[in-house]
């Protein structure tokens, strides 16, 4: 026979074990309250118990032979754990030598699952003809509610102690009473109704209807409360001078070239024309070439180093025709030295107040 020690660890760990790890399963139950209830079992119990009768040892009739019939009092919390007291009379069948009497009574710990399932363990304390035993008990069941208030319950139970292994097996019919926390939903209670005047943006438009909020201040909006976009044309002209005699692009000319390349970069869809021009010294043939190579020279500048693509730029020469100064001197020879250079664009831009007030 395993000692108490073994036999009370096994149940008490298959127990706890049980309640763990079904316990993070399941859903809180949603009622409180306190039940009665009958019970009426059947007992099998330990092939080691014997009576003693006028020197003459009997055995107990083997399976679940003792018939037990008693009532239980518990409280169970809306968490569904709950504590059960019971006390049960026993018939017990001795074999040869008729029947005698006997009792059951404890108390249990149990968790409750959602799906009717519950598992218990608690002390027990057994009598079965004037000998007295104590237990450590452990039980799982299923409960069947079956009416307002009504359940019935059937269980199975295994208790040991250091001498004995018992088993039980019944029904319950229990009633509840007391008072209940089943919780109810509320009605949701209407939201507020929104303000009719605060306008958080200050662009005219009320916050419970403005579906563009924080609306940059000085902008025009539409009727949500939107910024209107309106098309405004862009013309960007570059121009870049030359030394006498040069197609070199010098670098104080980058920064507007750079400008031109950073609108030609948001503006995917437009193409240029670069125009080449020379001034009025020297034969015409030569100058013709010079001013293709000029306006060659900030093709490049722009393919190179600001990443736009050859295919948007188109050049041409127009050598010595057309000077701005239409004149030899120190001061229109520089200006006549150059490359123009034209954007046209039309993008979408914020209608702001200021626009509108200049009558755009």
């Amino acid at each position: 026979m395993r000692t108490f020690f073994v036999k009370t660890t096994a149940v008490s760990a298959a127990v706890l074990m049980g309640l763990i790890s079904t316990a993070a399963l399941s859903q809180s139950q949603n009622d409180e309250h306190t039940y009665f209830g009958v019970r009426l079992g059947l007992v099998n119990s330990d092939s080691d118990r014997f009576i003693n009768i006028d020197g003459t040892a009997f055995d107990y009739d083997s399976g679940f032979a003792h018939t037990a019939y008693g009532l239980q009092l518990g409280h169970r919390w809306a968490n569904g754990w709950e504590i059960r007291s019971y006390y049960d009379r026993l018939n017990t069948d001795v074999s040869g030598a008729g029947s005698d009497s006997g009792y059951m009574f404890g108390a249990d710990g149990i968790y409750n699952f959602r799906n009717g399932i519950y598992l218990g363990a608690g002390i027990n304390s057994t009598e079965f003809n004037d000998a007295t035993d104590r237990f450590i008990r452990g039980t799982v069941g299923y409960t069947l509610p079956f009416a307002d208030r009504w359940n019935a319950r059937v269980e199975y139970a295994y208790q040991t102690s250091s001498d004995f292994d018992d088993q039980y097996l019944g029904l319950s019919l229990n009633y509840g009473f007391g008072f209940a926390t089943r919780t109810e939903a509320r009605p949701e209670e209407p939201a507020p109704a929104p303000e009719r005047t605060r306008d958080s943006d200050g662009d005219g438009v009320p916050d419970y209807r403005d579906q563009c909020p924080d609306t940059p201040r000085g902008h025009v909006v539409d009727e949500d409360g939107c910024t209107v976009m309106v098309e405004q044309n862009i013309r960007h002209e570059l121009v870049v001078n030359f030394e006498f005699d040069s197609a070199e692009v010098r670098s104080r000319f980058y920064g507007d070239i750079e400008e031109l390349g950073e609108l030609m970069q948001e503006h995917s869809d437009v193409s240029i024309e670069i125009g080449g021009h020379t001034d009025l010294i020297g034969p015409e043939d030569y100058n013709q070439g010079l001013s293709e190579r000029r306006a060659q020279a900030v093709k490049d500048v722009l393919v190179s180093r600001f990443n736009i693509s050859a295919d948007r730029i188109s050049t041409r020469g127009y050598g010595m025709r057309r000077p701005i100064v239409d004149e030899i001197s120190l001061e229109a020879n520089p200006r006549n030295r150059r490359i123009e250079a034209t954007l046209s664009a039309t993008e979408e831009v914020p209608l702001t107040r200021e626009m509108q007030r200049r009558g755009y």
